[in-house]
């Protein structure tokens, strides 16, 4: 019934995104029109123009959703999210990589810009590596992942602006990665985010009861018969392939994996299954309503979803860290 619920919630969000924005669009006229029985006008609207991005929008804030309940559950550290460590940033600089560097003077791609994602996900990967090794890997203390996490990130941070500045090349699609926003959304990202997303989520759904086990550190886990390494190599891989996708196909997008977790656990989840799926439709919300502000409330101006996830992160960033502190003191 709980999985149900949200799937009611998701549909309900979807109808709400498809009827606002320059033209209101009753919510029969949607109805109709995804089932291809509307004119060819609320047709154009709906299909071409509102649903690829806000299914992407609800797609993407899904993936960083898991992504960051996969990585507080791995590291077991509640500030934990891809976007505090790093993981967002290394994403964002391999996109901007492949826009900027790999790109001749006359702004034609060297190569197809399907090859943007491998490029965002490597970036993703080569962070995670790093704080593994540095970090996750051995004698694991909380805050050390952490500190090496916004290390990484201002380094990142610094490294973008160097690339944007030393060229003039797609400078301005290079700042949509920096803010993050949906409004270039396409089916063919739909789709491979689509995918991306279910095949992680059953691979959860498989390691699921390891992850209980692994929550009760190295030494239990091995004498239980788990590979304690492995579960963490494994979830931090899927979340660096999370992470990266999202990132290729939306920019910078940040706070979305910090919140959805912690929005989640108020909802009482018996499992980590339901914690997992329950984080996915927190963050699918969190990018769809702020995809929606962006586009309605300041028209005709049209302000990037990476705003209003900024705004809202950044002080719920605060919240949990003096909560944390108030809790062991």
């Amino acid at each position: 019934m709980r999985y149900v619920i949200q799937i009611l919630i998701g549909v309900c969000g979807l109808f709400i995104a498809l009827m606002f924005g320059d033209t209101i669009i009753s919510p029969i006229e949607v109805f109709k029109s995804l089932f291809w029985m509307s004119d060819d006008y609320i047709h154009l609207i709906i299909h071409t123009l509102r649903l690829p991005r806000v299914l992407l929008a609800m797609i993407v804030g899904a993936a960083l959703g898991i992504a960051g309940c996969l990585l507080q559950r791995i590291t077991k550290n509640a500030l934990a999210s891809p976007d505090v460590i790093g993981i967002s940033q290394g994403a964002v600089v391999g996109s901007l990589f492949f826009l900027i560097i790999l790109t001749t003077k006359s702004e034609k791609l060297l190569f197809p810009i399907a090859y943007q994602s491998v490029s965002a996900m490597i970036g993703a990967t080569l962070v995670t590596i790093l704080l593994y090794v540095f970090a996750l890997r051995g004698q694991f203390k909380k805050e050390r992942l952490i500190l090496l996490g916004i290390c990484f990130n201002i380094f990142f941070q610094g490294l973008t602006m160097l690339l944007i500045m030393s060229s003039s090349k797609r400078s301005a699609q290079a700042q949509i990665w920096i803010t993050g926003s949906v409004h270039l959304a396409e089916y063919y990202q739909v789709i491979v985010m689509l995918i991306v997303t279910i095949l992680t989520v059953l691979i959860m759904i498989v390691i699921g009861r390891h992850l209980d086990i692994h929550q009760l550190g190295s030494q239990m886990s091995n004498g239980l018969g788990l590979n304690y390494q492995m579960i963490t190599v494994i979830t931090l891989l899927l979340v660096s392939i999370l992470t990266g996708l999202s990132m290729s196909f939306v920019g910078g997008i940040q706070f979305v994996g910090l919140i959805a977790p912690h929005v989640a656990k108020r909802f009482k989840a018996t499992s980590f299954v339901s914690l997992m799926s329950m984080s996915a439709l927190i963050g699918s919300l969190i990018v769809l309503f702020s995809d929606l502000i962006g586009r309605t409330l300041f028209s005709p101006i049209e302000i990037p979803a990476g705003v209003f996830t900024a705004f809202i992160g950044a002080p719920f960033f605060m919240y949990v860290m003096f909560r944390n502190r108030a809790m062991k003191s």
